[in-house]
C-alpha cells in the first residue's frame, strides 16, 4: 500500500473512521451473544509467571515492581517494535532521536553518547544482556512475554541494571507440531511477513524456527529527491532446539541473527527564525522551499540523509541439571553487533562548504560512524528447588565485551576523524535467599559482588601532537537487596524493600577525547532504593491491584555535561559526574475482568524526577545571566538543583479494554480491543530549554479481530493514533550551529500520526 502523505489523507480517515465504528458497532452488537461465543475465556484472572528473580514464580508473589506483557496482548496491542513498550509500561520512557535511542524507567536513563558509557537500563533476551541498548530497538516477533522490571536489579542482573531490567522471552518449543504464518499490510506502507513452526524431533528433542521480514515506507519526504525517509526494512531469523539427553538433564540452545535498516532517521525543522544562516554564512532559505516549518512538519530537502544499519548475531547454549533438592544451570552466550552510521550534519542541501571555502568546495557536512560490539557471557547459578522454609540460589557470572567505533566528520567544518576501542571484563559472585519466618511472613536478601576492568585505546586520525591514547582502569563494587513481605490474607501481599545500584565506570569514547579522559574516567554511579508495595487479588479472584511507592537517589549520576581539568584548568563538554539525583513517585496498576468475556487494564505512574545537586550543567542555548547562566572559567554554567530530569513525564497512565465476542451458533469469534494512553509535558534538554518542551498528549489505539471457527484463520483490522494526535520524541536547539538563531529540530515517529492496518494469520 502506499503511504498516505499529510495532504491526501482521505483513504486513511475513512479506513480509520470504519474501524472506529467497526471496534464500537460491531462489539455493541455481538455483544447479544457474548455468551454463545464460540470462544470460552477462563474464568476470572489467570496467573502470571515472571523470572524476575531468576526463578519462575507468580508475578503476585514477588517482592518487585514488575510490568508483564502476555503474547495475547503483544497480539491485541499491536505491539510489533521495542518502542511499543510505552503503551503498557507507564513508568517507561524512550530517548528517541537520529544520534541515540536509551530507555529511561521512572525517570532514570543513559543521558550519555559513547560506546564507552553503559546504559542504566538492562535489555536480556533469552538470558542474553545485550550490549549496546541500541540493540533492543528493533522488530520484536514469536515473543511469550516481557518483563519490566522497575528500580534498581543489579544483584541478580548485574551491574547495568541500575534502573531497571527490560527481560523478553521468546516462545519454547511445542510438544506437538505447530505453526503460524501472518502477513500485515498497513496503510503507511509497511509490508510485514512472520512465520514460525514448532513440534518435537523425538522424545528427547524438540525445535522451534521463527523468521520475520519487513519493509515500511517512510514517513518524512526528502523535497531534494521525493524519497521517504524514516522508513525502515529488517528480516531476522530464530532457531531454537530444546534437549533432554538424560533424566533430570535439560538442554537449550538459541541462534538468531536480524539485521535492519533505517533510512535516515532525519529530524525536521519546527522553528525557523527569519534570516538564519548555518554558521552565521549560509543562508537557510533555500532548504526551506516547499517545507511547511512547524510542530507537523513532515518533510525536508537535504542532500545526504544517509542511514542507520544494524546487524545482529547471538547463539546461547543454557543446560540445567535437576539434583536431589537442586537445580545446577550453566548459561553460556556469544554476540556479535554491527552498526553503521551516514548522517548529515548540517540537516540540509545548504551549500554550506561553498560559503565556508569562498566557492572552492560545495555540499554540506556529513559524518559516519561503523560500530563493532562483541560480548562473550558465562553465568553458572545453583537454586533450590523452592518447596522449602529457606530457599536460594546462588552463582558466578562472567563477561569479556569489545567494541570498536570509527568516526568521520568533514570536510572542513567541526573535522573529527578517529579510531577507538573499549573493552570491559567483568567478574561476579552473587546471592539471594528468601525464609519464611511465618506461614504469612518471608524475608529477602540477596548480594553481588563485581569486580571490572575497563580498558581504552583511541587514535585520532587529524593530525596533533599526541594522537594515541591507551588507558585501563579496574574497580570493585558491592550492591545488595533487603525485603520483607507479610500476606495480610491468601491472596493480599504488602512488602518493603531497600537495594543499592550500580552502573560502572566507563569512557568517554567520542570526538574531543585526549589525555584528561584517559587521566579521568567518568566515575561509577551509585544508587539507593526504597520501595513499598502491595499486591493484591480480590472479588473472587476479578479484580487485581497493584501498587508501588518508591524513591531512589542517585549519586555521581552519569551525564553529558562540562569539567574542569585540575592539571591545565581548562573546562571540557564531557560525559562526567554530574550531581545527584531523586525520582520518587507512586504507580497503581489495575486489571479486572468483571465478565469472562471482558477485561480491563490500567495503570498509573506519577513519577517526580528531579535533579539534587548539579551545580556546573551546561546552560540552554541563549540562556542569559538573568536565567541562571553564569561564567565557571571558559564554560557557561548553570546550578539544574530542583529542576526535573529530561523526558521525565510527571504522570503517566493507560486505559484499555479486551472484549471477546462471538456470532450467534455460527462458530466465528470475535476480539475488540481499544487502549489510550496520556502523558504530561516533558522537557527534551537536561539544561531545561523553554523551547524543547513537548506539551501532554494522550493516544487511542484500536483493534479488532474474527477468527474461524476452527481457531485456524484470524483476520485483524486495526487504527493506531486513532484521534492523529502529533507528536514529537525529540526537540533539539540548533542555537550554536545557526550562530545565535534558535533553529529547532524534532523527531516525528511513526506513531505520531494516525495509520491503519490488516492483519491475517493463519495457525495450524
Amino acid at each position: 500500500m502506499p503511504r498516505i502523505s499529510p495532504g491526501a489523507p482521505l483513504r486513511l480517515n475513512t479506513l480509520a473512521r470504519a474501524t472506529a465504528l467497526a471496534l464500537t458497532g460491531l462489539a455493541a452488537h455481538c455483544s447479544l451473544h457474548a455468551q454463545e461465543a464460540a470462544a470460552k475465556p477462563e474464568e476470572g484472572l489467570q496467573t502470571v509467571v515472571v523470572s524476575a528473580q531468576k526463578r519462575l514464580q507468580s508475578m503476585q508473589n514477588v517482592p518487585v515492581a514488575v510490568n508483564t506483557v502476555d503474547s495475547r496482548a503483544i497480539e491485541n496491542q499491536q505491539i510489533m517494535e521495542f518502542s511499543d513498550l510505552t503503551r503498557v509500561a507507564p513508568s517507561m520512557t524512550l530517548n528517541q532521536n537520529p544520534g541515540n535511542n536509551t530507555i529511561s524507567l521512572r525517570g532514570i536513563g543513559t543521558f550519555a553518547y559513547s560506546t564507552g558509557i553503559e546504559s542504566a537500563v538492562s535489555v536480556i533476551v533469552d538470558d542474553v544482556p545485550v550490549i549496546q541498548q541500541a540493540q533492543a530497538f528493533s522488530n520484536l516477533s514469536d515473543v511469550e512475554r516481557i518483563e519490566v522490571l522497575r528500580g534498581p536489579q543489579g544483584t541478580l542482573f548485574g551491574k547495568n541494571s541500575s534502573a531497571g531490567v527490560i527481560n523478553v522471552v521468546t516462545r519454547a518449543s511445542a510438544e506437538t507440531l505447530e505453526g503460524s504464518a501472518q502477513v500485515t499490510l498497513t496503510s503507511d506502507g509497511e509490508h510485514r511477513v512472520e512465520a514460525s513452526i514448532s513440534g518435537p524431533l523425538s522424545e528427547a528433542a524438540g525445535f522451534r524456527l521463527n523468521v520475520y521480514g519487513n519493509q515500511r515506507d517512510g514517513e518524512i519526504t526528502n523535497l531534494a529527491t521525493d524519497h521517504d525517509l524514516n522508513g525502515d526494512r529488517g528480516k531476522g531469523v530464530r532457531a531454537r532446539l530444546d534437549l533432554k539427553p538424560a533424566a533430570g538433564v535439560t538442554a537449550r540452545i538459541i541462534a538468531d541473527y536480524s539485521i535492519r535498516q533505517v533510512e535516515g532517521p532525519v529530524t525536521t525543522m519546527r522553528s525557523v527564525p527569519p534570516g538564519s544562516r548555518q554558521q552565521g554564512v549560509a543562508p537557510l532559505e533555500p532548504a526551506l522551499v516547499g517545507v511547511n516549518v512547524g510542530p507537523e512538519n513532515r518533510s525536508v530537502r537535504m542532500d545526504t540523509p544517509g542511514f542507520n544499519r544494524n546487524e545482529a548475531g547471538s547463539l546461547s547454549a543454557s543446560i540445567g541439571w535437576k539434583l536431589d533438592r537442586h537445580t545446577l544451570n550453566s548459561t553460556t552466550t556469544y554476540q556479535d553487533w554491527r552498526n553503521t552510521v551516514l548522517a548529515d550534519f548540517d540537516f540540509s542541501n545548504v551549500d554550506l562548504l561553498a560559503a565556508l571555502t569562498n566557492n572552492v568546495r560545495h555540499g554540506g557536512v556529513s559524518f559516519t560512524s561503523p560500530t563493532r560490539s562483541r560480548m562473550f557471557t558465562q553465568e553458572l547459578r545453583l537454586t533450590s528447588n523452592g518447596d522449602g522454609v529457606f530457599n536460594y540460589l546462588g552463582g558466578l557470572y562472567y563477561s569479556n565485551s569489545d567494541t570498536n567505533r570509527k568516526f568521520d566528520r568533514g570536510p572542513v567544518l567541526s573535522v573529527a576523524r578517529w579510531d577507538a576501542s573499549n573493552g570491559n571484563r567483568t567478574l561476579a559472585a552473587f546471592g539471594q535467599a528468601d525464609y519464611k519466618l511465618t506461614d504469612a511472613t518471608r524475608i529477602n536478601a540477596g548480594v553481588r559482588y563485581n569486580r571490572e576492568k575497563i580498558d581504552v585505546d583511541y587514535t585520532n586520525l587529524v593530525p596533533t601532537a599526541q594522537p594515541r591514547y591507551v588507558g585501563e582502569n579496574t574497580d570493585t563494587a558491592t550492591t545488595a537487596k533487603l525485603a520483607l513481605q507479610h500476606d495480610l490474607d491468601k491472596a493480599i501481599m504488602v512488602y518493603a524493600s531497600y537495594a543499592t545500584g550500580y552502573k560502572g565506570a566507563g569512557y568517554d569514547i567520542s570526538s574531543g577525547f585526549d589525555a584528561t579522559r584517559v587521566r579521568l574516567p567518568v566515575a561509577p554511579e551509585k544508587s539507593k532504593a526504597i520501595e513499598l508495595g502491595l499486591k493484591s487479588r480480590f472479588l473472587q479472584n476479578r479484580v487485581q491491584l497493584n501498587a508501588t511507592a518508591f524513591q531512589t537517589d542517585y549519586d555521581d549520576f552519569q551525564a553529558q555535561s562540562s569539567r574542569i581539568d585540575p592539571l591545565t584548568n581548562i573546562r571540557q563538554n564531557a560525559v562526567t559526574n554530574v550531581g545527584e539525583l531523586r525520582t520518587k513517585g507512586v504507580e497503581l496498576e489495575l486489571t479486572a475482568k468483571p465478565i469472562n468475556t471482558l477485561m480491563i487494564e490500567s495503570s498509573l505512574a506519577y513519577v517526580d524526577a528531579r535533579i539534587r545537586s548539579m551545580p556546573n550543567g551546561l546552560c540552554y542555548p541563549g540562556q542569559t545571566v538573568a536565567q541562571g547562566c553564569v561564567r565557571v572559567g571558559t564554560a557557561s554554567v548553570q546550578d539544574l538543583a530542583g529542576k526535573r530530569l529530561s523526558n521525565a513525564p510527571k504522570l503517566k497512565f493507560t486505559l484499555g479494554g479486551t472484549y471477546n465476542f462471538g456470532f450467534g451458533e455460527s462458530g466465528y469469534s470475535g476480539v475488540a480491543n481499544l487502549n489510550y494512553q496520556h502523558q504530561s509535558a516533558v522537557n527534551f534538554d537536561l539544561g531545561v530549554n523553554p523551547l524543547t518542551e513537548q506539551q501532554g498528549y494522550g493516544i487511542l489505539n484500536g483493534s479488532i479481530g474474527v477468527s474461524s471457527p476452527d481457531r485456524n484463520w484470524k483476520v485483524t483490522l486495526f487504527v493506531n493514533n486513532l484521534l492523529d494526535k502529533s507528536y514529537s520524541s525529540f526537540i533539539g536547539d540548533h542555537y550554536n550551529f545557526y550562530n545565535g538563531s534558535h533553529v529547532l529540530m524534532q523527531y516525528l515517529p511513526r506513531n505520531s500520526e494516525r495509520y491503519a492496518g490488516l492483519r491475517v494469520k493463519y495457525e495450524f
